[in-house]
């Protein structure tokens, strides 16, 4: 059986997810849909996904050239699960038309927990993600902080967590956000811990934040107290034995976030790093206390996530390390296949 995907919203996620289903086992694209012609449309039709069009934009697309294969409700209609990869809040004024088509939904991070009542991280969380209908895949950083903290907290259980995240002001597509000279905190606790608890409970975590004049990722600085006492040679060991974590030196031309993206250019379609990655350098071991610096690829790093979360609620696997190993095969960051035990 193949899985039919229909991609809702063909930006930053969508068209990256959209290039994971095409290149997975047991999956399609059945189609993407947007609300109105814009040249990404363009690399859609390229791949050759079917379009499907939202509202009355369809004779826009054929006076483009497009082929049109049907509306958002025939979209619905023959797919099997909907990335719904739109706008905040917008998936919200779809889901109706989810419910009424009987089709499974996947939500991003920029919506509310409530709107599924489950929130997704591959690590964390798989199994719980079996069969459901509905789930939320979570947030660039909180897809970060919760493969982090659930390592440790397999490993060595952890018992808090400080974090302190310095956020993109923008993606590097957009040219109307800010801040453009200023550094932007977040006047009180940021969303980003509370978010962290919809996927992991019982983790207590307090979070704080501020935005900078930066397009290029996410950097976490953390403090994790935990239940038993390690060493740094451990730690690193087991982040290097971790999917979709990686440990990389400052000294070896990964110094900040510019050549890290430098370096990603080189090798990978959009630059694209869905990998956590791990100051070699900073990371410490304190007492009980572990600390470590993050950088997090706010536009991909949740790309794989969003595949394993197809995989799980459409029982295409049901053992996670199966699924997160394929995924990552597909998306060219595996590691060494001994590790997806």
């Amino acid at each position: 059986m193949t899985i039919k995907v229909g991609i809702v919203g063909y930006g930053t996620i969508g068209r990256r997810v959209a290039d994971g289903v095409k290149g997975s086992k047991g999956m399609e694209v059945v189609g993407v849909s947007g609300r109105s012609y814009a040249v990404k449309m363009d690399l859609a039709r390229e791949r050759h996904f079917p379009i499907y069009t939202i509202g009355d934009k369809s004779q826009e697309f054929k006076d483009r050239g497009f082929d049109v294969a049907g509306n958002f409700e025939d979209l619905c209609s023959d797919a099997d699960i909907i990335v719904d990869a739109t706008s905040s809040n917008i998936p919200a004024q779809n889901m109706p038309i989810y419910d009424k088509n009987n089709v499974k939904v996947i939500v991003e991070g920029g919506e509310s927990h409530d709107l599924t009542g489950f929130s997704f991280s591959s690590l964390a969380n798989y199994g719980e993600a079996v069969g459901r209908d509905k789930a939320r895949v979570v947030s660039c950083n909180t897809t970060g902080l919760s493969r982090l903290i659930s390592t440790f907290d397999n490993a060595f259980g952890v018992d808090d967590v400080f974090v302190s995240l310095i956020r993109r002001a923008a993606d590097p597509k957009e040219s109307k956000k800010g801040p453009i000279n200023a550094v932007k905190p977040v006047l009180g606790v940021s969303h980003h811990g509370p978010d962290v608890k919809t996927v992991m409970p019982h983790i207590n975590i307090y979070s704080m934040a501020v935005a900078v004049p930066h397009t290029l990722s996410h950097v976490h600085t953390l403090r994790i107290k935990l239940k038993e006492r390690t060493s740094r040679d451990e730690v690193i060991d087991l982040l290097n034995g971790t999917p979709r974590i990686v440990v990389g030196k400052g000294k070896e031309g990964y110094g900040d976030t510019a050549l890290i993206a430098e370096y990603y250019r080189d090798f990978r379609i959009r630059y694209d790093m869905p990998e956590l990655f791990i100051w070699d350098e900073p990371l410490d071991v304190v007492g009980e206390y572990v600390y470590v610096m993050a950088n997090v690829h706010q536009e991909s790093i949740v790309v794989p996530e969003n595949i394993d979360c197809i995989k799980a609620m459409c029982g295409l696997e049901t053992d996670k390390m199966k699924a997160i190993y394929g995924t990552d095969q597909v998306l060219g960051i595996a590691k060494d296949k001994k590790i997806y035990v």
